[in-house]
């Protein structure tokens, strides 16, 4: 009984809540606004989401700390410090072309030395 009531649980639950994890403490390589979608950071992040591309963190326009969290991204790459981010779950977006781990509003964004 307990089998298949874990069987149920996970195929109802959100695919958010079953991938994802912490990237790795990664200084930015680059920071790319992309149109009116969002911004990607790239730099040695590894693939938490176990996406196509890895290495890279997509923000929507979408999130509601959008501005935050771009402001955070531009300080960390001006000072020379890692971020280190929760991303849940993978998109695809424009003409990049593959999946890329995303930072959802249920995820997080630190600044480390």
């Amino acid at each position: 009984m307990k089998r298949y009531f874990f069987i149920i649980l996970v195929s109802i639950l959100p695919s958010e809540f079953l991938a994802g994890g912490w990237t790795k403490k990664a200084a930015l390589e680059d920071i790319e606004i992309i149109r009116n979608q969002g911004f990607q950071i790239k730099g040695e992040f590894g693939n938490p989401s176990n996406c196509t591309v890895s290495n890279t963190i997509f923000v929507s326009v979408e999130h509601p700390q959008y501005q935050h969290l771009l402001a955070v991204s531009l300080s960390a790459f001006m000072g020379n410090k890692k971020l280190y981010i929760y991303s849940h779950s993978c998109i695809e977006y424009g003409w990049h072309g593959g999946s890329y781990n995303q930072l959802t509003n249920a995820g997080s964004m630190y600044i480390k030395n």
